[in-house]
């Protein structure tokens, strides 16, 4: 193997190698590196952190008093309507005094913490830290429909004394609106910012040095502070962490959608490092079956990411009262449903060319040099492959996007 990748001129794998990967930890570069340089090419191709990905885990607690609006929130940033199967349920009564979790449905690494608000508890800060098990969370919402509470602030004061990050959210501006629309000077932008500074002058008199407070409402979840504070969630976590949040969260403005596709281009070279792997192995149909299998599973997970799968659709559709088919419409790739081996072979046989397959097929089985080059060839087609499969899908839920807030009503 230490001659065989003598063969292989991959400065795109080597400048990610000397360098910090997109992506990826210290540690793991490291790995592939320490592999690389010992001759290990198939050992540095199995560390995965798509892998490590897959078992990263993100714990989000919403906290806030009954009637804050805490369901709504957490069916709204898991893309469910407030009647779907496991959507949060927005008109029981708060009487539990335990976190109650809920896995989002397409990720269930995220998991968002319905906990009783502080005020239903009757217990000091540092008892209700203790009780709800706070060390386990990764950041914290407190969600408010209204003026933020004495109990609330000292809340956020323990999380900060943590070392955790927390944010205030106000809840159901909608109804504020709709409450000043009757008078004759109203303006929404000045209303808005009426409450924004309302919420922080009482937080900074609490105490709460630059607090962030983001105005949100349930049933316009694209508007207002939503795309912010999902833009900050994401920005203000870890590498794998942030990449999992990104992908789970729901495909509702055109920032997000371009950080959906920023982070999958960023993973997508390790699928073709395991291409690669596997094409240096002189068993040409191992390769191609290897290669399709990939595909497959890369452009089923990127639909997902980017909601372009029935239950998805379905969701968005109900919330702003379009059919799903006018929001199919305009999608111009594969659904989950739809990509299939036979699909994945007929885009690997238009991407390489049925020649060029047939001579891999046999350049593959000469040793070393030929396998050299057959892996070469692999990590490129895998890596263009999937890197304008992530652009089209791109493409397809911005139109989506855009179709679903043409005039959307939100019931």
């Amino acid at each position: 193997f230490i001659l065989l990748f003598s063969f292989l001129p991959f400065p795109r794998i080597m400048n990610y190698i000397i360098n910090i990967l997109p992506g990826m930890s210290v540690e793991q570069t490291k790995q592939i590196e320490a592999a690389i340089k010992a001759g290990n090419f198939l050992e540095a191709a199995s560390v995965k952190s798509d892998e490590l990905l897959r078992n990263t885990k993100l714990n989000i607690a919403i906290t806030g008093n009954s009637g804050s609006g805490k369901s709504s929130f957490i069916n709204a940033i898991r893309s469910l309507n407030d009647d779907d199967s496991g959507a949060a349920e927005t008109w029981v009564k708060e009487t539990t005094d335990k976190p109650t979790a809920y896995p989002h449905h397409m990720h269930p690494n995220v998991t968002m913490w319905d906990l009783p608000g502080i005020g239903t508890m009757k217990c000091p800060a540092e008892k209700y830290i203790k009780d709800m098990k706070f060390d386990r969370y990764d950041f914290f919402i407190i969600i408010s429909a209204g003026r933020f509470t004495e109990a609330d602030t000292k809340l956020a004061k323990e999380i900060k004394r943590m070392g955790k990050k927390f944010y205030f959210v106000r809840s159901k501006v909608d109804v504020d609106l709709d409450n000043e629309q009757r008078k004759r000077d109203f303006n929404e932008k000045k209303t808005l910012h009426i409450i924004r500074s309302d919420c922080m002058e009482q937080l900074e008199e609490a105490g709460i040095v630059f607090p962030q407070v983001f105005l949100l409402s349930r049933w316009h979840f694209d508007k207002y502070d939503s795309p912010q504070l999902q833009e900050t969630l994401a920005n203000e976590i870890d590498t794998h962490r942030r990449h999992v949040l990104i992908c789970a969260l729901p495909s509702t403005s055109e920032k997000i959608l371009k950080k959906k596709q920023k982070a999958l281009h960023e993973q997508i070279w390790k699928q073709a490092l395991k291409s690669c792997a596997v094409a240096a192995v002189p068993l040409p149909f191992l390769s191609v079956k290897c290669d399709v299998d990939i595909l497959v599973e890369n452009m089923r997970e990127y639909c997902q990411c980017f909601g372009l799968d029935d239950d998805s659709l379905k969701s968005l559709a109900r919330q702003v009262g379009k059919s799903v088919d006018e929001l199919k419409s305009v999608i111009k790739c594969p659904l989950v449903k739809d990509i299939t081996r036979d699909e994945a072979l007929k885009r690997l046989r238009e991407a390489t060319g049925e020649g060029m397959m047939t001579a891999k097929y046999f350049i593959s089985v000469v040793p070393l040099i030929g396998s050299g080059i057959a892996a070469k060839r692999s990590y490129s087609v895998t890596y263009e492959m999937l890197h304008r499969f992530v652009d089209e899908v791109a493409e397809d839920a911005q139109r989506v996007l855009k179709k679903a807030l043409e005039g959307a009503e939100y019931n």
